[in-house]
């Protein structure tokens, strides 16, 4: 039964706000994604099986499979109890996974059936968030993937990502999402969200939507010092403007194939 669900893998550079668009997706009745749930077995094990979307496996959380358990991340039972109720009827299920970019055409090859969901965000915000982070004395996030690090990262995934969508047989089960559009248009995020997975329209969701897109009208824009600046304005930021020059595209294509 749970084999003839949708697969649905959803990524991003880290802290571009794949953990927000999870959520979003989630609330819809008919979507179960994981947060994390398998992101060992994929960046480290290169297991990209389907078995592991089946409701026996989804729910047998394993130490080689993510550090964002239930048990050692209470902040997650809910999430999880949720998708346990609803998983039966779900249409599509999936997981969270950042920084997938550079195993990503291994793994839509051995699974060309899924969709894909991959979200771009602005350099700035990532390297703000990634910095953030790294200011965190408790935090597990590495003291070492800063600013820096995250402008090297952050080029360096969505050169990748464009010249794998450069490609002529590109696939076409990918759907690339703008982060400051996604929040910024709700009414096109939530038609380009549905069409692309063939779901019906959701209260729940709409509401999150909404949700969503009022706190980033009210969050305050925070700044850079001037040794950020210098390293943000020395990035390439190409690739970037092409891929969201995709997303706008593929964006206005289903917004008019659902009309």
């Amino acid at each position: 039964m749970s084999d003839l669900k949708r697969k649905l893998i959803v990524s991003g550079v880290a802290r571009s706000g794949t953990t927000a668009l999870a959520e979003l997706l989630n609330s819809h009745e008919g979507v179960c994604v994981g947060i994390e749930r398998f992101k060992f077995q994929f960046l480290l094990r290169q297991n990209y099986s389907r078995k592991l979307f089946s409701k026996e496996r989804f729910f047998r959380f394993e130490p080689q499979d993510t550090n964002l358990r239930p048990d050692v991340r209470p902040a997650w039972v809910e999430t999880y109890e949720r998708m346990a109720q609803k998983w039966d009827d779900a249409l599509i299920v999936g997981d969270k996974v950042p920084d997938l970019t550079p195993i990503l055409p291994d793994f839509i090859a051995q699974n060309p059936g899924f969709r894909y969901i991959y979200i771009l965000r602005n350099l700035r915000d990532v390297g703000l968030s990634w910095q953030a982070r790294a200011n965190r004395t408790r935090d597990p996030w590495p003291a070492t993937k800063d600013f820096a690090a995250a402008c090297e990262s952050w080029s360096t995934q969505y050169a990748e990502l464009k010249a794998y969508l450069d490609k002529p047989d590109r696939p076409d089960n990918i759907l690339l999402l703008d982060y400051d559009r996604m929040f910024a248009v709700p009414d096109e995020t939530e038609r380009t969200i549905l069409s692309f997975l063939d779901l019906p329209q959701s209260a729940a969701m709409r509401q999150t939507l909404e949700k969503h897109s009022a706190f980033a009208a009210d969050r305050k824009p925070r700044k850079m010092n001037a040794e950020m600046q210098a390293v943000h304005d020395s990035t390439d930021k190409a690739a970037y403007d092409a891929l969201c020059q995709m997303a706008h595209q593929a964006e206005l294509v289903l917004n008019r194939d659902d009309e």
